[in-house]
């Protein structure tokens, strides 16, 4: 194991409390203050707004999503269905797409949260979750359907420019669970962060790949469909299988297809 253990149960802890009502406990998982207005505001908005349909739902949504998130910029298209958990700490800029069905929790104590650079969009069913980490979004990314992208403490994902994600992709920025003890269940021995993930600008991830914690992914490069990256992978590399290996260098010339 690397890096400084942290505690996994503290949250579970916190919102399976017995001693604590169900409505804090409700507040702490999905507005992230006990401030009474605000959830009178979160409750109002998400109950008229989030599943409406056609173009009144989407005026309505980008009227009134703002006064629930951190911060909305200009012309952000907001779907149907969208999950906001600690909306305060979510910032979404300039010209955005969030499709239908997208989770945005940025559940924390001491974290900043999302950050959805400008012009990119959320495909639907993709999930951004953090665990007391952060998670950044460059400009002009495109998240395909139903990615995963998780952030634990010590373990923050950030994204460059211009990064194409296919469908089913997990950026696991989670961490290892302790395991040495034979007798004391996974979650009790603790989480060990291997760094996060960082996946550099104008990078390509293929349909169901899976990058993990610790890994830096380089400029340019390519991660294939299906590949299970562990290791960091250099700029204008293609890597593929499970493990990730790499395939060839993007400097090199492309090779020629072999005569039958």
């Amino acid at each position: 194991m690397t890096g400084d253990k942290i505690d996994s149960k503290a949250l579970h802890d916190q919102l399976t409390d017995s001693s604590t009502s169900a409505m804090k406990r409700y507040q702490a998982l999905a507005i992230g203050t006990d401030n009474l207005w605000y959830l009178i505001k979160y409750e109002l908005i998400v109950m008229f707004a989030s599943g409406l349909p056609g173009a009144l739902g989407l005026v309505l949504r980008k009227a009134l999503y703002p006064k629930i998130l951190g911060h909305v910029g200009r012309n952000v298209v907001f779907g149907r269905g969208i999950s906001i958990r600690h909306g305060l700490k979510i910032r979404i800029y300039d010209n955005t797409v969030v499709d239908d069905n997208v989770t945005l929790d940025a559940k924390g104590a001491s974290n900043r949260g999302i950050a959805i650079g400008a012009e990119s969009i959320v495909s639907r069913n993709t999930i951004l979750s953090c665990k007391n980490g952060d998670i950044e979004v460059g400009k002009r990314c495109m998240l395909g359907i139903s990615t995963l992208i998780h952030a634990a403490e010590k373990c923050n994902v950030s994204m460059g420019d211009d990064v194409l994600v296919a469908a089913n992709v997990y950026i696991m920025g989670s961490g290892t669970y302790g395991s040495d003890q034979l007798d004391v269940p996974f979650k009790e021995q603790g989480i060990f962060p291997q760094g996060g993930i960082t996946i550099s600008s104008n990078v390509w991830l293929g349909s169901n790949a899976q990058i993990l914690d610790g890994v830096t992914i380089g400029t340019g490069a390519i991660v294939g469909s299906s590949a299970v990256v562990s290791k960091s992978v250099s700029d204008y590399d293609i890597v593929g299988g499970v493990p990730a290996k790499l395939i060839r260098s993007r400097r090199e010339p492309k090779p020629e297809p072999k005569q039958s």
